[in-house]
């Protein structure tokens, strides 16, 4: 699977969720591989243009920082109403329309409804347990579901689990690794052409010498 294929497979099950918050009860395979790409493009380009704000005002540290996600969030159109900076600068006093009204919907009830339905948050009527109020994420719940053995072993090495060891390849055939199989096969080449600049005649051997006179 493509790095591409894999991310969106990925988006497409908090994409559900917040379908499924949000009331729709269901909707075509298509119309949700749509929603994804938009999801993956949009998030593309607020990571990008995060960076370019950190690359552009500090580059002796390029790390982003908050306020290149606050500038980001600008320019993706995720802060809105708001005013542009130099209008800000004409009234006298900062905007802070847009970044209310952001964070008035992530602590709102529609931000809070996805959550129950991601299930980071307890339905009505629900047993709480207090030792698993800081649930594990959908991604990490589901590998586990489907690995007995866990994410070391299994997912070890991929994009979906930590980073594994270098170890040689071993190659069936009796080379130990790829180097030594390289080192052979120069060895190979060079046996191969002292061979052929040996100077051995072409001429047939049943031929005598008399008859390749005449």
């Amino acid at each position: 699977m493509s790095g591409a294929n894999l991310h969106n497979a990925l988006l497409r099950p908090p994409i559900i969720q917040i379908l499924r918050a949000a009331g729709f009860h269901a909707t075509r395979p298509s119309v949700l591989d749509t929603l994804a790409d938009l999801t993956a493009r949009y998030l593309l380009l607020l990571g990008s243009s995060a960076a370019s704000h950190a690359a552009n005002a500090h580059p002796e540290d390029p790390n982003v920082v908050l306020e290149d996600i606050y500038q980001a969030l600008q320019d993706v159109g995720a802060l809105r109403p708001q005013l542009r900076e130099w209008e800000e600068d004409f009234a006298g006093e900062e905007d802070l329309r847009g970044l209310e009204s952001f964070l008035g919907w992530f602590t709102g009830p529609a931000n809070r409804e996805i959550r129950r339905i991601a299930g980071f948050l307890p339905s009505e009527g629900d047993m709480i347990d207090p030792d698993a109020l800081e649930k594990e994420d959908y991604l990490t719940s589901l590998k586990k579901k489907h690995s007995k053995t866990g994410e070391e072993s299994r997912y070890a090495g991929t994009i979906l689990g930590k980073n594994a060891e270098e170890h040689p390849i071993i190659i069936e055939g009796g080379v130990p690794s790829i180097r030594e199989w390289g080192q052979q096969v120069r060895t190979r080449e060079r046996y191969s052409a002292e061979s052929d600049s040996s100077g051995v005649s072409s001429a047939p051997s049943n031929l005598s010498d008399d008859a390749m006179e005449g």
